[in-house]
């Protein structure tokens, strides 16, 4: 029986699986870098590519434009209504439980992600860089007064965008187009793919940058690179093990693997 009582799944290829999981044993030092797969796998659309139809009733570059969100705020929080403020409902996936596991275990030393629904917190992971921001907190462009999502969308209802006390527009702490990404955050996840000895790579095709460096800082550096997705990365021909299965089968099949080697 397997971790989560469903059917075992067991990916064909098992012995590319079990050489991975030596490897994150005998590494030392692991870092991981996730993307929008591995939260597809829990129903979150993909914010980028999506196909589900967001896009024919949102203009996807005005929604997360921060020029356009300036002027029009409106835009952006029409959207998240729907489709941000609703990803703390969501439960993580088994990419986020095996990662926070291998951390639990001391075999993981942090995950750099660029996803911005927290479910690498909700498996349990304490280490996350959230290299596009996240909506749990905002700030107000104007006096900087700090919010929580709570309090953001308590300010939403019944408006068509959130306001501060001073007047000022309230912003989620989301990285727009436009916009840096966090120097802190991504200078710490930067420093992890310079130290770690190797460098697991999941849900992710690798072509947005300067979230898409990381492998090439890691491999730079030393690191061995796994790759766990489903289509071609422009580091395929350096990583030292590519698995295209299924993610959700392949992060099952590695949780069971680890409880029935070293127990929960």
């Amino acid at each position: 029986m397997s971790y989560s009582g469903r059917r075992e799944v067991i990916p064909k290829g098992v012995e590319s699986l079990k050489e991975a999981i030596r490897m994150i044993e005998q590494a030392g030092r692991v870092f991981a870098l996730t993307g929008a797969g591995v939260s597809t796998l829990c129903g979150i659309p993909d914010f980028r590519t999506d196909t589900s139809g967001i896009w024919e009733r949102f203009e996807q570059l005005k929604i997360f434009d921060i020029d356009v969100f300036r002027r029009e705020p409106h835009l952006f929080y029409e959207f998240a209504r729907e489709y941000i403020y609703t990803m703390k409902y969501v439960k993580p996936g088994a990419a986020h439980l095996f990662l926070a596991e291998l951390e639990r275990r001391g075999m993981l030393c942090g995950v750099a992600t660029q996803n911005i629904d927290g479910l690498h917190q909700a498996a349990g992971s304490k280490v996350v860089f959230e290299l596009h921001g996240s909506p749990r907190s905002s700030h107000c462009i104007l006096c900087g007064r700090r919010y929580s999502q709570e309090d953001t969308e308590e300010r939403l209802k019944n408006v068509p965008y959130p306001s501060c006390d001073c007047g000022g527009l309230i912003k989620p702490d989301v990285i727009f187009y436009g916009e840096l990404l966090p120097e802190k955050t991504l200078r710490g996840a930067i420093e992890e793919a310079m130290s770690c000895a190797l460098l697991l790579v999941l849900g992710t095709s690798l072509v947005v940058y300067p979230a898409a460096s990381i492998p090439q800082i890691a491999l730079s550096s030393g690191a061995r690179v796994l790759i766990f997705n489903k289509t071609p990365t422009p580091f395929d021909d350096e990583a030292a093990i590519i698995i295209r299965e299924d993610l959700k089968d392949v992060c099952e099949f590695l949780l069971d693997y680890l409880y029935s080697k070293n127990g929960r």
